[in-house]
């Protein structure tokens, strides 16, 4: 029932209250600013129930300060600060009054608190219906106040997204600006700081099978042969060959597969440069990929996921800018028309039409022998597949096998039983043991029964120890079950001929190799090993499917040679991804890398030049 004292000696009933609860409700929410719906509630408090002074306190750490008061001896507590322990008691000057608080909080953080006070002696103290009265109205303010709080917010994403769209398209004006093609790399890093903040930032581009770090946010120049560029190159390579937008929150806590794959290979690089995370954003259309823009920050986490759709935005951007400038740098083709041009007036000389069937057939031999252009494969020698990363399986106790699940090439899951050692002893330590801990028990129970408190305390901690000593062999046979630390495929042969052997601790039962992704090692030979680079598309077949093309990427090129022969080769590895597991380890393979596109003239005359270049050194050195 809620009536307060002074409703009910004018006569107003329940309805009357409840009304005023309503009006007031509705007037805090027509309100739309916070400041005005704590004043409003400050007001309304005497609407509900009688009061001598009516105030709004704001916390301030662990104290409250009063912002605002009304009533009589509203000056005891105008713009006084109080520890918030304190302010539901009577303040110095409030002697002989009721106090009665009620915080105001909005989506579940306090924003103030309604405090009222009144004379014991005139209106006695605060009932259960006046307190309830005030909760209400302090919800409806929270209520109200976190309307606002949310409409707010939705005025400054609105706000927010007009603000991004306006940067993006100065952005793109200025990026479109130029057809100059190092004017364009530079504006689009420089202009990725207006909705990024990172340390470094960088945009390579794919030229004659290489992937070169072309400008850099606040450089003018390039030094290509600085080892942190060679080493944020090699990254943007990797990188670009995924395809798509890659992003590395934290170095040191990968937050999936890719992210850690790409750590393993670059984490050290990363470290010694200073990134903690990186953004790679792959330049491409329907034509391929063109390149890639990256920002790496020594920050965790250094975007939002909004950040990095803004970020997609200018790469598109970028890219449609890049192919432009490169169309218009092929386009004039200057040395070609100008031999056209000096052999214009002989062309002249010959009949129309066996002119223009001369110069057609000229354009045409011409354009297939240096347009047409195509990247030039180099056999991989010898190629084996190995699994990527593998964990070994050893049990943590010594005994006898005397049961293996598992056999060659079976597929588990981390946790997954790979082999038990028979615990028959362990088992009638653990019965035993648990015998004594009953007798100890009852033991203890005679000994109480009888009143020997001594005996009753020794039989207490021996049933202790013997409990610890259970717990322990529990913990023994437990790991008599030899589990497999990751999920993947068994890699040891036959591990089922190891039942009946004894294990000691630490000894290894079996391999689990992870085999979603495999490393393919391969040769290239000396002559060819310069036109491979990191992140160069690996092409292979194998015998079981040679109906389907695999690819993968290079990951690691040697820097010694494989052999010591007059045909020297050198190891190059690639990653190769194997989402269907239709790759084994082990199995043979025929690998080509793809590597700078090269036309038919260069590849015509590719082998005679490199004879005549030995040929001259030879002759003149």
């Amino acid at each position: 029932m809620l009536e307060s004292p002074r409703s009910l000696e004018r006569g107003d009933g329940l309805s009357r209250v409840a009304e005023a609860l309503h009006d007031i409700t509705l007037d805090l929410f027509a309100s739309d600013d916070a400041g005005e719906i704590a004043g409003k509630a400050l007001g309304a408090a005497g609407r509900l129930v009688v009061v001598g002074t009516s105030s709004i306190w704001v916390p301030r750490g662990a104290e409250l300060e009063c912002r605002g008061a009304i009533g009589e001896g509203s000056e005891a507590v105008s713009g006084r600060r109080v520890p918030a322990a304190s302010a539901d008691s009577p303040l110095p000057g409030e002697e002989g009054q009721a106090v009665l608080n009620s915080g105001i909080a909005a989506d579940g953080s306090l924003a103030a608190v309604l405090r009222v006070s009144r004379s014991l002696a005139g209106e006695g103290p605060f009932t259960d219906d006046e307190r309830e009265l005030i909760q209400r109205l302090t919800a409806a303010a929270g209520a109200a106040i976190a309307a606002v709080s949310r409409l707010a917010g939705a005025n400054e994403t609105a706000t927010a997204a007009a603000r991004d769209l306006a940067t993006i398209t100065a952005m793109s004006r200025e990026i479109t600006a130029t057809l100059d093609l190092d004017r364009v790399l530079r504006s689009v890093v420089n202009l990725a700081t207006r909705m990024l903040t990172f340390d470094r930032g960088a945009i390579a581009l794919y030229e004659h099978g290489a992937c070169d770090i072309r400008a850099m946010s606040g450089a003018e120049t390039i030094d290509a042969k600085n080892s942190q560029i060679q080493d944020l190159a090699v990254r943007a390579a990797w990188a670009a060959g995924r395809g798509e937008h890659f992003y590395v929150s934290d170095r040191d806590d990968p937050a999936s597969d890719e992210e850690r794959v790409f750590v393993q290979i670059f984490g050290e690089d990363m470290s010694r440069d200073n990134a903690a995370s990186g953004l790679y954003l792959p330049l491409k259309d329907e034509e391929g990929i063109v390149g890639i823009l990256l920002f790496e920050s020594s920050r965790t986490d250094f975007t939002t996921p909004r950040q990095r759709e803004l970020a997609e935005i200018l790469a598109n951007q970028a890219t449609v800018a890049v192919r432009n400038a490169q169309l218009y740098r092929h386009v004039p083709m200057a040395d070609t028309l100008g031999a056209l041009a000096a052999r214009k007036e002989r062309l002249l000389e010959i009949p129309r039409r066996k002119r223009a069937l001369v110069v057609g057939v000229a354009v045409v031999a011409i354009a297939a022998l240096t347009l047409i252009r195509w990247p030039l494969r180099v056999d991989g020698a010898s190629p084996v597949f190995r699994p990527l990363w593998r964990a070994d399986v050893r049990p943590t106790i010594s005994g006898v096998i005397d049961r293996v699940f598992v056999r060659e090439g079976s597929v588990v899951e981390r946790g997954a039983p790979i082999a038990h050692l028979r615990d028959d002893e362990l088992r009638a330590q653990r019965d035993a043991a648990t015998a004594e801990v009953s007798a100890a028990d009852r033991a203890a129970a005679m000994a109480a029964s009888r009143g020997d408190a001594a005996e009753e305390r020794l039989q207490r901690l021996r049933a202790d120890v013997l409990r610890r000593d259970v717990s322990l062999l529990d913990e023994q046979i437990n790991s008599a079950v030899v589990r497999s630390p990751v999920s993947g495929v068994v890699l040891t042969p036959r591990p089922e001929e190891r039942v009946g052997t004894r294990a000691d601790a630490g000894d290894l039962l079996a391999i689990v190799g992870r085999t979603d992704s495999l490393e393919l090692e391969f040769g290239v030979e000396q002559r060819e090993i310069t036109r491979v680079r990191l992140g160069s598309e690996v092409r292979l077949r194998v015998d079981a499917l040679p109906q389907r093309t695999f690819s993968g990427r290079v990951v690691s090129i040697g820097a010694l040679p494989a052999t010591d022969s007059a045909n020297v080769t050198f190891p190059v590895r690639a990653m190769v991804g194997n989402n269907g597991g239709l790759l084994r380890p082990g199995m043979a393979a025929y690998a080509r890398v793809l590597t700078a596109p090269t036309s038919v003239l260069g590849r015509v005359t590719r082998g005679p030049v490199r004879a005549m270049r030995l040929l001259w050194w030879r002759m003149w050195s």
